[in-house]
């Protein structure tokens, strides 16, 4: 501890040992999948085309995460949704199965129907539908 650069020198080497050297393709394909589709693909479909099982992915998430895939989908579905919303239009547009689903699945990640997102009579809505989406 004297040594102030010999210590950054230890802790950089330390880490850098600690760092995965190369990426699983497996991950890199189901989180390409993940993102292209903003969540609309089911977990046997993701699965199926990352050449993964879904349990394996479940237990990856939830490791990682905290969530199963299918949770992390909702929220990338919904995420997807809020710009939908904020320019009123209040009918999913895409991922989302009907009219039903698609408040249910609104209500249940933000607490609020779209309308009242819309309406802003959450608050929470104007600082997640500022959020840029790409």
């Amino acid at each position: 501890m004297e040594n102030f650069e010999l210590f950054c020198e230890k802790v950089a080497l330390k880490i850098n040992s600690l760092l995965i050297k190369e990426v699983d393709t497996r991950k890199q394909k189901l989180f390409g999948l993940i993102y292209e589709t903003h969540g609309a693909m089911t977990v046997k479909e993701l699965s199926e085309q990352s050449n993964w099982s879904s349990r394996q992915i479940n237990r990856y998430f939830n490791q990682y995460f905290g969530i199963s895939l299918k949770g992390y989908c909702s929220i990338l579905r919904f995420r997807a949704s809020l710009e939908h919303i904020a320019k009123g239009k209040l009918f999913p547009e895409e991922n989302f199965s009907d009219q039903t689903h698609f408040i249910k699945e609104i209500k249940k990640i933000s607490g609020s129907l779209p309308k009242e997102l819309f309406q802003n009579k959450n608050d929470r809505f104007i600082l997640l539908s500022a959020l840029s989406s790409q």
